[in-house]
Parts: C-alpha cells; structure tokens; sequence
C-alpha cells in the first residue's frame, strides 16, 4: 500500500477543522462546541480557526472596527496564541477577568448601582449566619470582620466616582473590584442589559473560548444568554473536555444540552500519547462520559504501570526513589534514578508547598486575601520567598 493510500484509511481530524471555519461564516454565523480530549491537538485547531479568520475576513472586520476574541485560561495560553498568530491587533486574546473588565470598564453608575445590592445582600447573608452560628469561634470572627469590611465598603460607596480593576493584581484600593465581583457584573450585565449584549457583538462577532471547562459557570450562562439573543450576530465557539476539568466554579455538563442549532464537531485523535495509555483513557471514560479517542497508525504501543501508595505513607520521598530504581530495572534507562530527569506532577499550589517542604510559610502567605494573587503568580511584594519559590508554586 503507497503512504498516500495509508494516510487515506487512518482516522484523522482534518474534518474538524474544516466544520470550524465553517461556523466563522459571518453571513451564516454557527455557535459550536468542540470536544478535544488530551492530545488532541485543541491549540492547533484553534490557531488554524484564527488563521482561517485572518485569511477570509480581516478586511470586513477592519473596516467596521471588529475583532476577533480569544479567552484563554491563563497569561501563558494567551502569549503562546498571540505569538503563533503574529500578534496579529485582529485578534483580541485575553485572560477571562481582562475580558470581562474590557466590557464593563467605565461604566461607573451600573456598577454603583450592582455593588449596593450585592453588599446589602452579603451583611444580611453574613449576619443570618452569625446569629445561628457559635459565638466566640474562628469562624465567627471571620464573619464579624467581614460584616465590619462591607459595611465600611456600603458607606463608602457614595464616594467614589470611578472604580478601578487589575486583572492580575491584588486590587486593594477603596475603589478596587476583587476578581469575583468583575466576573458577577459582567455575567450580571450580560444577562440582564440588551445593551452590554449588543456591546459585545459590535465588538466582537467571534468569540472563543479556550478551556471552557474551567470557565467560570456564571459567565458561561450568561454568554448562552447573549448568544441565544443575537442570533445572526454573534458566534460562540466553546473548546474543551469536561474530564479535564481542574475548578470547581466551571459549568456542570459543559457540552451537554446544547442549543439544536449548533455544531459539535468532535476531535477522536490523540497525537500524544502511546496506543496502550488511549486504550486506558477510553476504558476510565467508558464509565463517565464514553468519549472514545483513537490514535495514529504509526503510535507506539506503550507501556502503562501503575504505583498506587496509601495517603498516609510517612516517607513518600523515600518511596518515590524505590520507585524510580525500579523503573530504571525494568525499562533500562539509567536516567529514571536521576531525580532531576523525571517530571513530577503536582495539581495544586498547596500540595507543591508541602512536597517542598515550605507548607507553613506557604499557608501564612496564602491565607491573607489582600496578597494572595499576585503571590501566586510569583510577584508578591511582601517578600524574597514568593519569588523565589515561583517556579515552584
């Protein structure tokens, strides 16, 4: 058999990418989901969607001052689709709190009128729960001091004439929006004011959404609000897979139920991985979501083992280094006993700082709210410590 013919019999994805572009018609618009498990290849798709806008109608957005926008979960997803476009202005890629601030921004009075409320309804929340809970205790004081915060923040509402957001800062000042009050005045604003819609498509007639299942749910709700509103108008095109799901603030069944008009076009290729470690994947999703993935006739076939150590192991260095020696036996390759040629995965923040050995300078860091964001991201202020240990956290 020639390589043409092989290439022409094993499955491929190159479908995919074709049903994308054609939703970004802007005079037939089709909102979509697209499912890309691990190794998919989800990046590429979304760059070739991008490049495809780029080639077929950058002029007819320029002309009527549009672009395109990309919400991506982190600064580093958005810098690596910014330099595999170019940096190409069309495109507007931006993490989902800059993109929300980019919609509500200066709009001073709506958001006056929001905060009022919202702080109204949180000392009342707060003060139900004081008056059943323990009096004396943790939490209480917690509670007290909280009320204490927004009653001063209610009064001095009336005081401030611009209010003031920085997506990847502590935002401490009197006038300052947390994340997660920019996150409910846009979901607020675009679910209950026309206008914010129509904001939204006027700027942006595409909208993607990278790691949608991850993406706040509130928001998530209230950009199917907008869409359904602006048919014709407006395409929403959401990428992702609901078992790589990291946060618990995404939307449930991301996926599931969607509107009958649109697409779901569905990525079944996994480029990265061994044949035997798909055939795992698909048997643990057999349980949940049955998404099935296949690989490239020319994958490996792979080698899947499995170490499973009690939660309660007191040495779990020790261990670990067993386990490396092991592997180095049984595959041959010396470099599973050096420590510093194996990747480790550690999913949270917290879990990093105890296997380093700095859990309790990491808990006293965290746990005030005034630096905990830029002391995650490695740009604390307050000490040597956050920064050096940045690559860590």
């Amino acid at each position: 058999m020639s390589p043409a013919a092989t290439l022409d019999t094993q499955p491929n994805d190159a479908q995919v990418d074709v049903e994308i572009a054609t939703c970004l018609n802007l005079d037939a618009p089709k909102s979509f989901f697209l499912f890309a498990g691990a190794g998919s290849g989800k990046t590429r798709s979304l760059v070739t969607a991008l490049q495809h806008v780029q080639k077929t109608m950058s002029e007819r957005l320029r002309v009527k001052g549009q672009r395109v926008a990309v919400i991506t979960f982190t600064n580093a997803a958005s810098d690596e689709i910014k330099s595999r476009l170019l940096f190409d202005p069309l495109i507007d890629v931006r993490t989902i709190h800059s993109f929300a601030w980019s919609l509500i921004e200066g709009l001073n009075r709506d958001i006056f009128e929001w905060l009022k409320v919202d702080l109204a309804e949180d000392i009342a929340n707060l003060r139900a729960e004081e008056a059943k809970g323990r009096k004396g205790t943790k939490a209480s004081a917690t509670r007290l001091s909280k009320i204490e915060s927004k009653t001063t923040r209610l009064q001095n509402l009336p005081n401030i004439k611009t209010f003031t957001y920085s997506p990847s800062g502590d935002n401490r000042g009197r006038d300052a929006l947390n994340h997660a009050e920019v996150l409910k005045l846009t979901a607020y604003f675009l679910r209950t004011k026309p206008a914010m819609q129509s904001i939204l498509a006027g700027r942006h007639p595409v909208l993607l959404i990278d790691e949608s299942q991850d993406t706040n749910k509130h928001l998530v709700d209230a950009l199917f609000v907008a869409q359904a509103s602006l048919k014709g108008k407006l395409v929403l095109g959401l990428l992702g897979d609901m078992m790589q799901r990291i946060y618990s603030d995404g939307k449930d069944g991301l996926g599931n139920e969607l509107p009958a008009d649109w697409a779901r076009p569905n990525k079944v290729m996994n480029y990265r991985c061994p044949k035997r470690i798909v055939k795992l994947i698909n048997k643990v999703r057999s349980t949940t979501d049955k998404q099935h993935q296949e690989t490239p006739n020319e994958a490996l076939e792979g080698v899947v083992r499995f170490f499973i150590l009690s939660s309660d192991t007191t040495n779990k260095p020790q261990m670990e280094n067993a386990i490396r020696t092991h592997m180095a036996e049984v595959t041959g390759d010396n470099k599973w006993s050096q420590q510093r040629a194996v990747k480790t995965l550690t999913l949270e923040h917290r879990m990093a700082a105890s296997r380093l050995g700095f859990l309790e300078a990491f808990a006293a860091l965290y746990d005030y709210e005034g630096w905990r964001t830029s002391f995650l991201g490695g740009a604390c202020p307050c000490s040597v410590f956050s920064r050096s240990r940045s690559c860590h956290l």
